[in-house]
């Protein structure tokens, strides 16, 4: 690829809905009605947990922690969103789009590691309920507490500084409604050698980061699982997987449409109808994650009575 050809971007265009919508009022209106649905929902579930005593306890802890990373995430994405339709100039700086990028993968990430130390919680509390509050100590809370932010951090770093080495050779058009790493190397020049390294690298950066924490909920279920039933009795067995219930749900929405939507190369993607399913998946799982805990969680359902 000719050097001349290659050229330092000062904004991006998004292509999401130029093309799909002729009614982008009517999408505004849907998309700020979702979101300030995700902001009641998660805002409530902390509000909750913050007020009353019963939930004070490490998995409402993770929880609070896991709404507060909903709304962060969210609110990386759909206000430029709802700002791109009504203007009906959706464009985005260079450096916003690295910004947008980094808090991404930042929150995305610190959600994935959130729910494994979630997991870890419950396989404490349930493999060994009798040291439970000896292992969960403030000082273990706080440590499970950083490492999300100081993983995912590191990761948002390296991912960013190696997406944007790559060369752009005049086509600043992405077609998507944020700054999807993907969908950022789709736009740059295919045939520098640094293309193909970084598609790998980040490809790979991502399947371990999910491997490694995929593996350690398996692994931390199979012992849960196995404890549970050495439980004598079923109502026993019941009730110690009940608290798990809520939680194995969380997993198991995260791990198949992050998988899915990152878990592939970038000539792997089908750009409209994945589109489709990251609307679904940026405004459904915020608004699902406290709704499960909500409707399937005794304590919080009387949390919320209490607060009512």
């Amino acid at each position: 690829m000719d050097r001349r050809n290659q050229t330092s971007p000062t904004e991006f265009i998004f292509q999401a809905f130029s093309n799909s919508t002729k009614f982008p009022a009517l999408l505004f209106t849907l998309f700020f009605f979702l979101y300030l649905l995700i902001l009641m929902w998660n805002f409530s579930l902390m509000l909750v947990i913050k007020t009353d005593s019963r939930l004070h306890t490490p998995m409402y802890f993770f929880l609070f922690n896991l709404s507060c990373m909903d709304i962060c995430n969210t609110t990386t994405v759909v206000p430029q969103t709802l700002y791109n339709l009504i203007s009906g100039r959706p464009t985005i700086t260079f450096f916003g789009c690295a910004s947008q990028m980094f808090f991404i993968i930042v929150f995305g990430g610190a959600q994935i590691v959130m729910i494994t130390n979630m997991a870890y919680d419950r396989f404490v509390a349930i493999t060994n309920p009798l040291r439970y509050k000896s292992i969960m100590t403030l000082k273990a809370l706080a440590v499970l507490s950083a490492t999300p932010w100081v993983v995912s951090t590191v990761m948002g770093l390296v991912m960013v500084y190696f997406v944007f080495q790559v060369p752009f050779c005049g086509g600043y058009e992405i077609n998507h409604f944020f700054c999807d790493a993907g969908q950022v190397l789709w736009i740059t020049c295919p045939k520098v050698p640094i293309h193909r390294a970084v598609e790998v690298l980040t490809f790979f950066i991502i399947l371990f980061f999910f491997a490694f924490n995929f593996f350690f909920v398996v692994v931390s279920y199979i012992l849960i699982i196995r404890a549970i039933t050495k439980i004598a009795t079923k109502q026993g067995q019941w009730k110690a997987f009940s608290t798990c219930s809520s939680h194995l749900n969380v997993v198991v929405v995260e791990y198949a449409c992050l998988g899915f939507l990152y878990l592939r190369p970038t000539s792997a993607y089908a750009i409209d109808k994945d589109r489709i399913f990251v609307v679904a998946f940026t405004f459904g799982t915020p608004i699902l994650n406290p709704l499960v805990y909500s409707v399937r969680n005794k304590a919080v359902r009387c949390g919320f009575q209490k607060l009512l």
